[in-house]
């Protein structure tokens, strides 16, 4: 939510300041879409709950509750720069089960540890050897 307090001061600023050219009137446009997607995936949570009911990711007054009954996978990945991951939650219904976790998260070694025990978890329960479901990052998707 801090990301999109300071994407509203630079929308303020720049409206204020009056400057022209289509990248202005490019990121007039982009702002209000990106805290508008932030607001309808909830892909930053502010919180994250888990218990052994399931998981629960939180932002803006709402919330995307998933059941370890009915996930069948959960990928934690990690990446070069250490303060956040990427979790995946499969099924998922669109703009949901993508979720960004940074490590100013309250609980976030727990969450994480969490998270991570459960992709194994489901790895096993799965069958599936072949693929590493908590893998380390380098900037894509393999």
């Amino acid at each position: 939510m801090l990301e999109d307090g300071f994407l509203l001061i630079a929308l303020m600023a720049l409206l204020a300041l009056h400057p022209g050219g289509p990248l202005i009137v490019a990121l007039a446009a982009a702002v209000p879409i990106a805290i508008a997607w932030s607001r309808l995936t909830l892909h930053r949570p502010t919180h994250v709950d888990i218990d052994d009911e399931g998981v629960v990711f939180r932002a803006y007054g709402r919330e995307h509750r998933f059941a370890w009954s009915d996930v069948e996978r959960v990928h934690v990945r990690r990446f070069v720069i250490r303060d956040r991951v990427l979790v995946r939650i499969a099924p998922a219904r669109p703009l949901r089960g993508r979720y960004w976790l940074r490590d100013s998260l309250d609980g976030y070694p727990s969450i994480l540890a969490q998270l991570e025990e459960r992709a194994r978890f489901a790895s096993r329960a799965s069958g599936l050897t072949k693929e590493v479901r908590t893998q380390p990052g380098r900037g894509r998707d393999r």
